[in-house]
């Protein structure tokens, strides 16, 4: 209403502004008043346009939160999902923050479905784990797992199916509570039986055959070991357990890749603490197979 009153008086005093009045000191002062109103009328705009923005703030600010609302009822407490495994009946256990095999590994012609492959590795596939796409390792119960493979064969057929050899700590970790003797454990006898077999020969974590039947390959490496013993007593512990980690090479011939838990022909010396380094990586023998963690 301000505004408008004052631009009706600038309207009025420039009408009165003309140089033809008839008198020119009425008209000098309708001159400086219309000025006036003009420089007034200036200012509200100004600050109505100031107001303007004010008012455009303050609606679009949010406002105090509200008074807090009564908790819900608790929900039940959830539980780790469960070690999976790849279908076709590979089967994983959780062994702390480990996830192994429950049985050792069966190697086989695709990831899923497909046949067992129970002969020797077939080409492309070579000792030393190259164009190894063509073979997949499962944790199956009920079939021979797979020995006369290589530690890079090995390997390589875990990464096909997004597994990994397990560490020699993964391993220690996961075999606790495994019994050692023969009438549980397949530590005698000359041939592995089918995987899960042994019903007593099962963890602490749930894993089968991880003592005896076949030896396992671990991620680890050492200087190739040349002489065997046993762990024997130090301190107060003591195992029977064979320890293949004696002397090492010298002449270069590469370095010793661990395998685990020993086999068919270790008797006594099977065992959660039996250890050997007297193999190379790209060796293959009848009594090392595998299992593989993520």
């Amino acid at each position: 209403m301000v505004l408008a009153v004052l631009t009706a008086q600038v309207a009025v005093a420039g009408a009165g502004s003309g140089s033809d009045g008839p008198k020119a000191t009425a008209s000098a002062v309708s001159d400086k008043q219309f000025k006036k109103l003009k420089r007034t009328v200036a200012r509200q705009q100004q600050q109505i346009s100031q107001l303007q923005q004010q008012v455009s703030a303050l609606t679009t600010q949010p406002g105090p939160p509200g008074q807090q609302g009564i908790q819900g009822e608790q929900g039940e407490p959830g539980t780790a999902p469960a070690c999976q495994g790849n279908g076709s009946g590979d089967t994983m256990v959780s062994a702390g923050a480990v996830c192994i095999d429950r049985y050792e590994a069966s190697i086989w012609d695709a990831a899923e479905g497909g046949s067992q492959i129970t002969g020797a590795i077939p080409a492309p596939c070579t000792a030393n784990g190259q164009d190894c796409d063509n073979i997949f390792a499962r944790s199956v119960p009920g079939v021979t797992p797979s020995s006369s493979i290589t530690y890079f064969q090995a390997q390589a057929a875990l990464a096909n199916v997004g597994k990994r050899l397990p560490s020699n700590g993964e391993w220690q970790q996961a075999v606790a509570g495994t019994p050692e003797s023969s009438a549980t454990c397949r530590t005698t006898g000359g041939s592995p039986v089918a995987t899960g077999s042994m019903a007593g020969c099962v963890s602490n974590f749930g894993a089968n055959d991880m003592v005896g039947n076949l030896e396992e390959w671990v991620a680890d490496w050492v200087p190739e070991s040349t002489t065997c013993t046993s762990w024997g007593a130090v301190g107060t512990f003591s195992s029977d357990d064979a320890m293949c980690l004696s002397g090492a090479s010298t002449t270069a011939t590469g370095p010793g890749a661990l395998f685990r838990g020993g086999n068919v022909f270790n008797g006594n010396n099977a065992g959660p603490f039996a250890v050997d380094g007297s193999f190379r990586p790209s060796d293959s023998v009848s009594f090392i197979g595998f299992r593989g963690a993520r």
